[in-house]
């Protein structure tokens, strides 16, 4: 009787494996980041304008997180995150960074890989911002700093007020995980192919600053935080208005 079973076994998995293997060969997720376009100047939520010279930001990984461990892994956003620079792809991840310079990106999208992610569900995106490494795509003579940096922000603050011009100059050197839950879960049980967008709005980089006021180390830790609510990941549907 054991041996039946376990006959009956092999010659299930021996049929059901190739179905399988087609099902997940045939799942595809393309994943683009899209800036927002950069403005000549940036109007805060607290009435200062921003003009930029440099915008840049550094993101080593981007992950597709299955429903069943999103809650779970959501620890992940008040631990201290830990990189590896080249961090091996996944059919759930792209682990290679990528230097996207939002001063030209003109709200074009910033195409980074495509996943073949198994059949199942899946609620949202992690993004993994860190210092670029040798051989990160986008890395160049312009962008050499962005080795030590995270994210690198520079320019002029105008005090609507009093009419007074500061620099600006923000340097962030901490690697910061992101997660970010899609407006619907995507549901893989054949094949597919689907896009995500990972939006990022640095336009809001500097609301809830009072640049006057406020200490350099305030303005840079609220910059970091800003920047991580500046990340949403958006359906290719969600993006049409379907």
């Amino acid at each position: 009787m054991t041996f039946r079973r376990l006959t009956a076994l092999a010659l299930f998995a021996a049929v059901s494996l190739p179905h399988c293997m087609r099902v997940t060969d045939g799942i595809e997720v393309d994943v683009a980041y899209q800036p927002e376009a950069t403005p000549a100047q940036i109007r805060t939520d607290m009435g200062y304008r921003v003009s930029l010279d440099r915008a840049l930001i550094v993101v080593g990984k981007v992950e597709l997180l299955r429903c069943d461990n999103f809650v779970a892994d959501l620890w992940r956003l008040f631990t201290p995150a830990r990189a590896k620079a080249h961090v091996l792809d996944t059919p759930t991840s792209l682990g290679v960074p990528l230097v996207i310079d939002l001063m030209e990106s003109a709200g074009t999208p910033e195409f980074a890989g495509t996943l073949k992610p198994p059949p199942g569900r899946y609620c949202g995106m992690r993004v993994l911002g860190m210092p670029a490494d040798p051989d990160a795509a986008g890395l160049n003579d312009e962008t050499l700093e962005m080795m030590q940096h995270t994210v690198l922000v520079a320019g002029q603050v105008v005090d609507t007020l009093s009419g007074e011009t500061s620099p600006l100059r923000a340097q962030i050197w901490e690697i910061f995980d992101c997660e970010m839950r899609f407006d619907r879960p995507l549901v893989f049980d054949g094949p597919v192919l689907e896009t995500v967008s990972i939006q990022i709005d640095h336009t809001s980089w500097f609301d809830g600053i009072d640049f006057a006021l406020q200490s350099s180390d305030a303005v840079q830790q609220q910059i970091t935080e800003n920047v991580r609510s500046s990340l949403r990941a958006v359906l290719s549907n969600e993006q049409n208005g379907l």
